[in-house]
């Protein structure tokens, strides 16, 4: 979550002193991620912080009746499946 932070309030502004706050999110990150998953963590903050800049400045409302019941009938998540989910993917234990 601290990584998604770091890139949604800009505290990284890609100039070559970047601020300690980037620093540190990105050491914690390696403590449990290889480099790989910090680039998917990266690309999918990245998407989010895209799609609700877009939505926002086009004043789009995904969240109109009929479009927010469609959601609501997925939202049940069985978290056993969504773990076996997971570790078939980049969960995969080494």
């Amino acid at each position: 979550m601290r990584w998604a932070e770091v890139m949604t309030n800009k505290l990284y502004q890609g100039s070559p002193e970047s601020p300690p706050q980037h620093y540190e999110a990105l050491n914690e990150l390696k403590k449990y991620y290889n480099h790989s998953q910090i680039v998917e963590l990266s690309f999918v903050s990245g998407f989010f912080n895209f799609w609700n800049r877009f939505t926002d400045v086009l004043e789009i409302d995904i969240e109109q009746g009929s479009l927010m019941e469609s959601f609501s009938k997925s939202t049940k998540i069985d978290p056993k499946q969504f773990e076996e989910y997971m570790r078939d993917g980049w969960w995969k234990e080494k």
